[in-house]
């Protein structure tokens, strides 16, 4: 079985160009070598282990040149062009780069840690802490209010997009309760009916997002003013620009949308 590179630069997953994108494989990296500053295994748990790594990740150097026949992707538009297993693997590899290269020293002694022989862990040498890469988990929910679904606008979204409320989730809090108060911070109301509705990791930099449906309870929509611009109940057929396919709140969007027999 060929060996598998997701590299990076700049935070960016580079792809091989030729008749079609695809990942680069461990041919395509040799000739690369002297521009890599860090590499390692893409593996979760024990999985893999035993059998021998086969997929990999690597960062080259911010001042190598991209070379010919390469082309540079945000990891947001990975799903759109190798489809969504692509993106999951491509998140997993930034997470994992991310773990190895920003996590170094020991937040219990202040000693170098050293990676563990069996899983992702670090280890530190000299009091024996162990760390883990960091995974904050994050809700995201969809609420409907009779036959119309909540989008809000947030600062940091490119002009005219719109989408569901989503926040992370705080200490000693359970995912549904931070469905209430986040909607309820964001736009002043009240919702119930909270029912699971899927996940999906989300590298920016290392969330997992846990995504819900839920109904309007009580309260008037009234953004925030800081975190949410503007907040309205958009019909299925009646939408503004949305998040693409590939994010869990779209598929959040689409689920409502299908439930209601809207074709797309």
């Amino acid at each position: 079985m060929e060996e598998i590179w997701y590299l990076f630069k700049d935070h960016k997953l580079l792809l091989c160009h030729a008749s079609k994108m695809r990942l680069p494989t461990s041919r395509d990296v040799e000739s690369l070598a002297d521009k890599i500053v860090s590499k390692g295994v893409i593996a979760i748990g024990d999985a893999g282990r035993d059998e021998g790594p086969r997929e990999y990740w690597a960062e080259m150097s911010p001042e190598a040149s991209i070379p010919e026949g390469v082309v540079a992707l945000g990891l947001r538009d990975v799903g759109s062009i190798l489809g969504e297993e692509a993106f999951y693997a491509a998140a997993r590899a930034f997470q994992l780069m991310n773990w190895v290269g920003r996590y170094r020293f020991c937040m219990s002694c202040g000693d170098r840690l050293e990676p563990s022989s069996v899983d992702n862990g670090k280890i530190c040498p000299t009091c024996g802490s162990v760390f883990y890469p960091p995974v904050s988990p994050a809700v995201i929910v969809a609420v409907e209010r009779e036959g119309k679904i909540l989008l809000a606008r947030n600062a940091s979204f490119p002009p005219k997009r719109y989408s569901v409320i989503a926040g992370f989730v705080e200490p000693g809090e359970s995912f549904e309760d931070a469905v209430r108060r986040e909607v309820r911070e964001e736009v002043s109301i009240e919702v119930k009916d909270i029912k699971y509705f899927g996940s999906q990791p989300w590298p920016f930099p290392h969330s997992i997002m846990v995504g819900f449906t839920a109904k309007w309870a009580s309260g008037e929509l009234k953004p925030d003013g800081r975190e949410i611009l503007d907040a309205s109940w958009f019909s299925p057929d009646e939408m503004p620009d949305l998040p693409p396919g590939v994010s869990i709140a779209r598929k959040l969007i689409d689920n409502f949308r299908r439930s209601l027999g809207v074709e797309f």
